[in-house]
Formats: structure tokens, sequence, C-alpha cells
């Protein structure tokens, strides 16, 4: 298979998993918005870990499949570094939501998209470094760009 079609594949499974992440997100947050309206005191729910724990077995799932189906290699290294950035991205998309949860629209679905695609990058050995490159500079924009909303705000 053609690498850039597994790289295309990759961000197309990345997109996906960060749709239903996102969608979970928003569904905890209004399922624990609504068990907590009435309640006058400390209202802790198990929503928002229902939420973060099933994205994260079905991202797994669907990572750990769809990455070898896309010619992506090695298999358990490529699932579980897909699920890492994208669960770095949502954790840097998290701060700059407008309410409380993100909405899923274009960009945020393209920062989700992004983690296993450079994975597939570098997976490929003629761009590993550029993968490797891309993947830093992102990350040190993300600490960047919390650090500077803490700050402003």
């Amino acid at each position: 298979m053609n690498k850039a079609y597994g790289v295309a594949g990759a961000a197309l499974t990345g997109a996906v998993t960060g749709w239903l992440a996102l969608g979970l997100w928003q569904w905890a947050d209004a399922e624990d918005k609504r068990s907590c309206a009435d309640s006058t005191s400390v209202c802790l729910t198990y929503y928002p870990l229902t939420g973060i724990l099933a994205w994260v077995a079905l991202a797994a799932v669907i990572l750990a499949v769809a990455l070898p189906l896309m010619g992506v290699r090695p298999r358990k290294t490529a699932a579980a570094a897909s699920l890492a950035l994208q669960l770095y991205a949502l954790a840097i998309i998290g701060p700059f939501a407008p309410r409380d949860a993100p909405e899923t629209n274009a960009p945020n679905l393209i920062a989700l998209a992004l983690g296993p695609a450079l994975v597939a990058v570098c997976a490929v050995p003629a761009w590993r470094r550029a993968g490797l490159i891309a993947i830093g500079v992102l990350l040190v924009a993300g600490m960047v760009a919390v650090g500077i909303d803490k700050d402003m705000f």
C-alpha cells in the first residue's frame, strides 16, 4: 500500500476517534449538568469518568484495528502513540473551549486527526525525521499555548 494513503487513512481514523471523543465529552457534560441541576451542595457524578473511559476503550480498539489496516506498523506502538497524542490534543483543546465542553468543529477535528497522521508519517523510514520534528513542534506549541492562555486570563 502506498504510504501516503496510510497517512491519509490514519488522519481519517484520527478524525473519527476525535469526533467520538468530542461527542462523548459533550454528552458527559450535559448529563453532569442535568444531574446536578437541582443540587444545592457539591455534586459529583460518574458521567465525566464514564465518558473518558468509554472514549479510551473505543479509541484504543479503533486505532488498534484501523492503523495496521492502513499499513502503519508496529501495531501496538502506533496505536498507543496515536492515543497518547490524541489525549494530549484533548488536554490542549479543553482550556480554549468557550463553554464547558469543546465543540465538534473542523479545527478541533483537525487537531485530533494530527496525532495518528504524524504517527503514520513516523512509521515511514524516509519521513521519520520530519514526523518527529513535527510532533515535537506541536507538543511545544501546545504547552506554550496553554501557558499563554493561563497567563492572559
